[in-house]
């Protein structure tokens, strides 16, 4: 396996595995149109669709493989590119705007690629999510499926971007905790073979669920109250810098976007 980390302004944004399948080489999560580097590979195999790790895929002369509801995103990407300003706002910039993509494979859940790759579908970071399984070596390429795993901080954080719902997260991390893995390999941004971190991510997730149910409050002051109890959003705090404005404050907005629904409908 080969492993491209790419920097954004000097920080790294996302890790890209080359994988040689015998016959065929894939690559997993090209990144954004932005930082799209030339790659001799058959296949471009897309976590999901989102900027910071399919906006290249078109700049690549081979299939692309995504969730098959979602291929038009990435046939005709211009409206995706659009609406991701509203969420991302100057990062969907940073990223780039994507190109069409020629050849498009839709796959769907226990969709089975080259004989050893299964898809999962995981619709709790978007609803276009799938993790890739190579069951040879039970390695799970896990996309935003279990959270930002930064190891030289020794922390995990979620990805919970709008629109977020927790029981559909929830239920997606089950159902990666329910693979027989041996490597969990994060696009943020390295591999483990420390597969209870996905247990601790998702006690994560249900403390910030509670944490934040009942409030109503600027980011900045979810993320303060939310380091009181979650030693990984303390230490991302004080680092600052990309971690802090990208990953953590857009996750935030997800769950208070979220929890703020559901106070309006009980």
């Amino acid at each position: 396996m080969q492993i491209i980390t790419k920097y954004l302004e000097k920080v790294p944004l996302l890790t890209t595995y080359i994988l040689n399948l015998g016959d065929v080489k894939v690559v997993i999560d090209p990144g954004p149109a932005s930082l799209h580097s030339p790659l001799d590979v058959d296949a471009v195999l897309c976590t999901h669709i989102h900027l910071d790790h399919c906006g290249s895929a078109g700049h690549i002369n081979s299939p692309v493989y995504v969730h098959e509801r979602y291929t038009k995103y990435v046939t005709e990407p211009l409206k995706l590119y659009e609406a991701s300003k509203t969420v991302l706002g100057i990062f969907a910039e940073k990223f780039g705007a994507p190109l069409p993509s020629r050849q498009v494979v839709g796959v769907r859940d226990q969709t089975r690629l080259f004989d050893v790759i299964d898809v999962i579908y995981t619709p709790g970071h978007a609803p276009h999510h799938v993790v890739y399984y190579e069951r040879d070596n039970k390695t799970l390429f896990i996309g935003d499926g279990g959270g930002v795993y930064i190891p030289e901080l020794g922390v995990i954080v979620p990805t919970t971007p709008p629109p977020f719902k927790l029981d559909i997260y929830l239920q997606s991390l089950h159902k990666i905790k329910s693979l027989d893995v041996d490597t969990v390999c994060f696009p943020h941004y390295s591999c483990t073979r420390n597969i209870e971190i996905l247990k601790v991510h998702e006690q994560q997730i249900r403390s910030w669920a509670e944490t934040l149910k009942d409030v109503d409050m600027p980011i900045d002051e979810a993320l303060r109250l939310l380091a009181r109890v979650d030693e990984n959003v303390a230490k991302i705090l004080t680092v600052g810098g990309f971690y802090a404005e990208f990953y953590l404050k857009i996750s935030v907005l997800g769950f208070l976007d979220y929890l703020k629904s559901q106070r309006a409908a009980s």
